[in-house]
């Protein structure tokens, strides 16, 4: 079967279900797993590579005002490959591709995609909204069976890591410039690791925060997640923030770093992942390599 994934959470959970070496193009922004790094691209983004936060926030409101996609579709190549199956989402237009991006990029080619090329839209919000999307992918490619023994090793994962409770308040932030409070998945993942999440409850939406909201939800914590930042840019915003956070409310807490694209950004069981990072950080006191770093403690 020839599949096209145009998100990286997408292309994370086919090698998840180990069909991997069945995708045929992914996006521009996919970096694991490393087998299948060397396919073309199928998608690009609008958005020029360097700006800050504050101009990418600018650039990303100016989109959504002007009703413009934030991301490209190369239909042509698209259209080459002839897939079976195409890997999208439909929850977040800043995120990735959405399946009206796709049908607008190749209204603009001579499109003779097979008639019966499926398109399966993920849309999970949750741990058990990204378990859907993976069995919904199973079913796709008539590997269900995998796709339970796959699931129940990652839920008893997730069983472990949510056996403890502390009375610690940890504020996630998914930008910093503005800030902006954590959404979906994210809450869950802090309580999951035995910890109170100090603004946003799981099911929210990320919404901006200013420092006065920050101080009014009396984080003991704060952890900076960038979405679609890895640990050292992190590493290097928190650094920025924690210096208002200091000047502006007299912040002395714990700040910590984390690779967001590894723990948090992703509708994906890397999620678990993150749980579990963010509960030896937070909860046991200790980075853990490569994946959160302390900026103040």
């Amino acid at each position: 079967m020839k599949v096209v994934s145009l998100l990286p959470s997408a292309t994370e959970l086919a090698g998840e279900l180990g069909i991997g070496d069945w995708l045929c193009a992914i996006s521009h922004e996919c970096d694991t797993p490393e087998t299948v790094l060397h396919q073309p691209r199928a998608t690009g983004s609008i958005i020029p590579s360097g700006l800050t936060q504050r101009e990418i926030n600018d650039k990303v409101a100016q989109a959504v005002r002007e009703g413009q996609s934030l991301y490209t579709v190369d239909g042509e190549l698209i259209n080459e490959i002839r897939p079976d199956l195409i890997l999208t989402q439909g929850l977040c237009d800043v995120c990735a591709v959405t399946e009206a991006t796709i049908e607008a990029s190749l209204r603009g080619v001579s499109c003779s995609l097979p008639r019966e090329t499926t398109i399966v839209s993920f849309n999970g919000e949750s741990l058990n909204g990204i378990r859907d999307d993976f069995f919904l992918l199973a079913n796709a490619v008539g590997l269900v069976d995998h796709a339970e023994q796959v699931w129940g090793r990652r839920r008893a994962q997730w069983a472990q890591v949510a056996g403890r409770k502390t009375s610690k308040r940890v504020l996630l932030l998914e930008w910093v410039d503005p800030p902006y409070s954590p959404g979906h998945w994210v809450p869950e993942q802090i309580e999951a690791a035995g910890l109170v999440s100090a603004y946003g409850a799981p099911g929210d939406h990320s919404r901006p925060l200013s420092m006065d909201d920050i101080e009014r939800s009396r984080p003991d914590a704060i952890g900076i997640i960038c979405c679609g930042f890895g640990l050292d840019a992190n590493v290097q915003f928190g650094q920025s923030l924690a210096d208002r956070l200091t000047a502006e409310i007299g912040f002395h807490g714990e700040i910590a770093a984390f690779d967001a694209n590894r723990c948090f950004s992703r509708p994906t069981f890397a999620v678990i992942d993150g749980a579990e990072v963010l509960q030896k950080t937070f909860v046991e006191g200790h980075e853990v390599d490569g994946m959160s770093r302390f900026i103040q403690r």
